[in-house]
């Protein structure tokens, strides 16, 4: 009778640490323990597991995941083309991937490896995923802490900007082609940032998420402020100079007003912990007035 008990209440005690989540895709699934081993296959998510002081628990990242430094030590997986084999082989209980490779990697769900998909599309949900990944780790403190210190900074430039005239701004995200280049639309985060700091986006009505945009579109839209996303790309990268020298530019106020800068462009598009530090970056560049 004493032993019946003893189970009884040893499955109570584990059906009470038990947590229920879902992910980004409405995917409901129970974590026992926090994991400890842990695989991040977004730049964003590995920022966020580092930033909650979990690093120690990565066991591999994907290819384009090098901050904090530390990260570019881990071994890679290509997200989009992973070997599910390797994968196995370094035994991750769970997997924090993004919307678009995650079907990809849900057959390991049958080996006992949980993929969590987050893809988020505004700051709240980045918020949320951050508290949602502290729950599951067992680093709620901290993800509190991370949280309540972004809070902090998106409203002090959000106080800042309040009752400024919104300038019109293009975001060069590439332009390997400066007769087409490509720029943020709609559900990008981009977008998201440039609202926030303060700016009306050109590509703003765009259909589709990623547009390039020809000469002509732009010198309609006649931005006031151009930012380069791609002054730090490896190959090809772009600088103020380079696009005042570029035929036709000329005709675009932000141009002939040499109100063209550079920003790295992991800043306005990973959804982690730095994606405060771009807005605060993307304010200051659109409003430099206000942040004197």
């Amino acid at each position: 009778m004493l032993l019946v008990a003893f189970l009884v209440a040893g499955e109570a005690a584990a059906d009470a640490a038990a947590l229920d989540f879902a992910d980004d895709a409405g995917r409901t699934f129970v974590v026992q323990r926090p994991p400890e081993r842990i695989m991040t296959l977004a730049p964003s998510n590995t920022e966020i597991v580092f930033a909650l002081g979990a690093g120690d628990r990565i066991v591999a990242v994907d290819q384009w995941s090098d901050y904090p430094p530390i990260a570019r030590s881990k071994p890679k997986i290509a997200p989009f083309n992973p070997s599910l084999e390797h994968i196995v082989r370094l035994r991750p209980e769970l997997i924090l991937s993004a919307r678009g490779a995650a079907e990809l990697l849900l057959p390991l769900e049958r080996q006992g490896i949980k993929v969590l998909i987050l893809s988020p599309r505004t700051m709240e949900d980045v918020y949320r995923n951050i508290r949602l990944i502290g729950r599951i780790l067992g680093t709620e403190a901290n993800a509190e802490q991370l949280v309540g210190a972004m809070r902090h900074r998106v409203d002090a430039v959000l106080a800042k900007v309040q009752g400024a005239p919104r300038p019109r701004v293009f975001v060069e995200l590439d332009g390997d082609d400066p007769t087409r280049p490509f720029t943020a639309g709609p559900g990008s985060f981009v977008d998201v940032l440039i609202r926030l700091a303060g700016g009306a986006n050109v590509a703003g009505s765009s259909r589709l998420v990623w547009p390039q945009f020809s000469l002509e579109e732009l010198i309609r839209a006649d931005p006031d402020v151009i930012v380069l996303g791609d002054a730090k790309v490896p190959t090809n990268p772009q600088t103020p100079a380079m696009v005042v020298r570029r035929p036709g530019w000329q005709h675009v106020r932000a141009v002939r007003q040499g109100a063209i800068h550079s920003i790295n462009a992991e800043l306005i598009s990973r959804p982690g912990p730095r994606i405060v530090e771009g807005l605060e970056t993307l304010a200051r560049l659109i409003h430099p007035g206000r942040f004197q």
